[in-house]
């Protein structure tokens, strides 16, 4: 990512930091450029708006006026020029420290000001800027901004195609023939050449207990040598530790305790794509060093293209799907070579996963991705890609890889199988979420099997532009984080609304505390409570709305949101065919001569609180969970483990107005967008 300072080293953009201003800032990374109005005082389309080339740039934000533009969300990360006219705000020192305060609220990266020689800067500015750590520069007049912006977005795409190159390098020294001592020796020199640094593994099987580089890297990490001890007892999964100038890193490595280590230390910071190859690393290190203690080849085969199957499942949860498809030919030419796919989630014997995996595999003739779930150790995940043209879908709904998978369920007593609808690659985290509810459904069915009814979706029966306004709407502030961590989000919402955290996190191959920190961003930047039921109702109502809306629907103009008009909740939920999907989804209730309706509503008024609903309905506890089984049963939706089926149910009582579901009060938490977690 393109930083301050290194713009100000390219001679042909003449930017310069500010007299006085001491490279302030020059660390900040730049994801865009800004053009503000000079004065805050010009009309839409006054003179003062017709910045030469702006209309050639796609990535300027051009505001009319300044202190509207100063409180702009989408500023975060960009380099804003200013142009303040003569005796205007820039040299009154109460209104520069106005608007250089709002910009630093923002999270600029710099401001730029366009003036022959550094000193030229108004007085009031330069000292605002000092006063609020804002980064300030010049700029020569004639420059054109337009080039600018193309030079930062040049910058970022050749930095995001070298980051590929490097994910691609990575994986083929993994994939390198060689003795598991050798592979993990090229990958720990690689790392330490990649992060500029030095690295060390430690704790591994006979033959991987001790590598590092280069030759010097265990007295440059001698520092971590306790730390390292505490990550491999399990007491920390991660730390990190300031040795003087050094930055330490210390990760732990696979699934047993006691865990191999790997620890990188440099003397500069660690960014995010630091962070990123430290990670993709230690995950390409675990089967290597599981293949140490192999005992013959073809298990070391097996487990590394798990691993690899793993690998390509998580990436597709983080909708990287071009990288994804590019790792899965490694496994299979053209496995994923499709635009959608149909996800299963099949339930067995922990001890026979891996007997199961293998008939997956012969069932669907090695047409789908079977991995081994990260998280549930009787879960088997299958990814199913559906070639174009799909042909006609079967009458039953199940398609040729999911028909083959339920012959096998129905063959094997106590095996379980649920399926989700056909959704786009990108939407594999949903998809997921869908077909792991699918599969509470298939618990309670007598074929042990049953596919995502998406018609009875609340989602289906909403007005498609006004759900569209409204999802869009809330989900407006996360648009304001990176692409890359706009992926990244959405996935971990998906999956950590259905699943806790720490199951999401080995879903995703990230950490608990990643998947928390990410949750509460959301929170913030959303203005939702996760915390409690009714927000992450509200949340899955808006990501659901979203995925069936599509981009294109979203982004349309009749679709876009409008954050001075935004759509309430209730007309959302207040058409005719929700009212009639609540009343037939919660009619099924009556079935039962027991109040499970009651009790249910009871349950989620008090957040889903047993012993609360107990003492309010003057029953046992035992009492009111035998309910919540029978409404399970009778709704075919999960209710005690929550997910899916709890939001929804709720939703189901909200359109019928006997549950309140708060939306945000305020606008959303604005703060600092551009460091991915």
């Amino acid at each position: 990512m393109p930083t301050v300072g290194s713009l100000t080293t390219m001679a042909e953009l003449s930017l310069e930091f500010a007299a006085g201003a001491a490279e302030r800032g020059a660390g900040r990374e730049v994801v865009g450029v800004a053009l503000a109005p000079g004065d805050g005082h010009h009309p839409p389309g006054s003179a003062s708006r017709e910045a030469p080339d702006s209309a050639e740039v796609t990535d300027v934000t051009d505001v009319t006026d300044v202190m509207d533009f100063a409180n702009s969300t989408e500023l975060a990360g960009r380099l804003v020029r200013v142009d303040p006219a003569p005796g205007g705000w820039a040299e009154d020192g109460r209104r520069a420290a106005r608007v250089v305060g709002r910009f630093a609220a923002a999270r600029v990266a710099a401001v730029a000001v366009p003036a022959e020689r550094p000193e030229a800067v108004p007085a009031a500015l330069a000292e605002a800027a000092a006063r609020h750590g804002v980064a300030l520069l010049t700029v020569a007049p004639e420059v054109c901004w337009a080039r600018i912006a193309q030079v930062i977005g040049d910058e970022r795409l050749r930095e995001a195609r070298e980051r590929l190159a490097e994910l691609e390098q990575l994986l083929a020294l993994a994939g390198k023939h060689g003795s598991p001592e050798r592979r993990a020796q090229r990958l720990v020199g690689w790392l330490a050449q990649a992060v500029g640094g030095a690295v060390t593994l430690t704790g591994g099987p006979a033959g991987l207990g001790r590598l590092g580089a280069p030759a010097t890297a265990f007295s440059v990490l001698a520092a971590a040598r306790q730390l390292a001890g505490e990550v491999a007892q399990g007491r920390l999964g991660s730390a990190a530790i300031d040795d003087g100038e050094l930055r330490i890193r210390v990760t732990a490595i696979g699934p047993g305790r006691p865990f191999p280590v790997l620890a990188v230390g440099r003397t500069s910071p660690f960014d995010a794509r630091g962070h990123a190859l430290i990670a993709h690393t230690a995950a390409l290190l675990a089967p290597i060093l599981q293949l140490g203690a192999a005992r013959t080849d073809v298990e070391r085969l097996d487990e590394v293209a798990a691993a690899l199957r793993v690998a390509v499942f998580q990436l597709l949860m983080g909708g990287e799907v071009t990288l994804a498809q590019r790792t899965a030919e490694g496994l299979s030419p053209g496995l994923l070579d499709a635009e959608t796919a149909r996800v299963y989630v099949l339930e067995g014997p922990a001890a026979e996963r891996d007997r199961l995996a293998r008939e997956c595999a012969a069932a669907t003739g090695g047409r789908a991705l079977v991995v081994r779930c990260p998280a549930y150790d009787q879960h088997l995940i299958i990814v199913a890609p559906l070639k174009s043209p799909p042909g006609p879908e079967p009458e039953d709904g199940w398609d040729k890889a999911g028909a083959a998978l339920r012959a096998l369920v129905a063959r094997h007593p106590g095996r379980y199988l649920g399926g989700s609808a056909v959704l786009p690659l990108a939407q594999t985290a949903g998809s997921y979420g869908d077909a792991a509810r699918a599969l509470a459904v298939a618990r309670l069915q007598p074929s042990r099997s049953a596919l995502y009814a998406a018609e009875s979706r609340l989602t289906q029966v909403l007005d498609p532009a006004v759900a569209a306004r409204w999802a869009g709407g809330l989900l407006r502030p996360l648009h304001t984080l990176p692409y890359a961590s706009q992926d990244q989000m959405l996935g971990t919402l998906h999956l950590g609304l259905e699943f806790p955290a720490t199951s999401a996190a080995k879903i995703l191959g990230v950490s608990r505390n990643t998947v928390r920190a990410r949750l509460d961003r959301a929170a913030g930047l959303l203005g939702l409570d996760l915390a409690g039921l009714r927000g992450r109702a509200v949340l899955h109502l808006a990501l659901q709305a979203s995925s069936a809306a599509g981009p294109d629907q979203l982004c349309g103009s009749s679709h876009r949101p409008d954050p001075e008009r935004p759509v309430p909740l209730a007309n959302v939920l207040a058409g005719a065919g929700a009212q009639a999907w609540a009343e037939a989804l919660l009619r099924r209730l009556t079935e039962d001569t027991r109040d499970l309706r009651g009790t249910l509503l009871t349950w989620l008024t008090v957040d889903t609180g047993v012993e609360r609903t107990a003492r309010l309905l003057e029953l046992h506890p035992q009492t009111v969970r035998e309910h919540l089984r029978s409404a399970e049963r009778l709704l075919q939706r999960q209710l005690l483990a929550g997910g899916g089926g709890l939001y929804e149910t709720a939703l189901a009582f909200a359109v019928r107005g006997e549950l309140d579901l708060t939306e945000p009060a305020a606008g959303p938490t604005t703060g600092p967008a551009s460091s991915p977690l």
